[in-house]
């Protein structure tokens, strides 16, 4: 099974669409990066008042965590548009994986304030390979 195949059954994204996947190297270590881009004919969605507004062009491409596979860590890799909307003026464009300008998908977020509740922070984070400050920003968002 493909793993764009499991994170379609797990992870359905609206309105985009999981385009490949790729194994890759980041901070020294084995990464899958897992490109995703939007669907043909959907609109942005503006940040401010979350109504669909025309393109207006494009950021760099951005990398959101997403939960590890098989202890190897997942990212999402995604150009951002930004989009000229008529209430708000120029905005980036609001994604359904991730809040504002946070790096962490807000499932990753979810699975680490699980595991949380469970283990100590400094243990999630290392059984997860990721930092502390990510765990307690993932319990910050979740209690909030």
């Amino acid at each position: 099974m493909l793993i764009k195949t499991i994170l379609n059954k797990v992870h359905k994204l609206k309105s985009f669409v999981y385009q490949d996947v790729k194994l890759g190297f980041y901070q020294g270590s084995e990464v899958f990066n897992v490109t995703v881009v939007p669907r043909k004919n959907s609109h942005a969605i503006c940040s401010g008042c979350q109504k669909p507004a025309p393109g207006y062009d494009h950021l760099a491409e951005r990398r959101f965590e997403f939960i590890p596979l098989w202890g190897i860590r997942v990212f999402l890799l995604y150009i951002m548009r930004r989009v000229e909307c008529n209430s708000c003026g120029v905005k980036v464009e609001q994604v359904p994986w991730a809040d504002g300008k946070k790096e962490l998908t807000k499932v990753y977020m979810q699975f680490l304030a699980h595991w949380a509740k469970k283990l100590s922070w400094k243990e999630v984070a290392s059984s997860f390979s990721t930092s502390w400050e990510k765990v307690f920003h993932a319990v910050e968002y979740v209690v909030e």
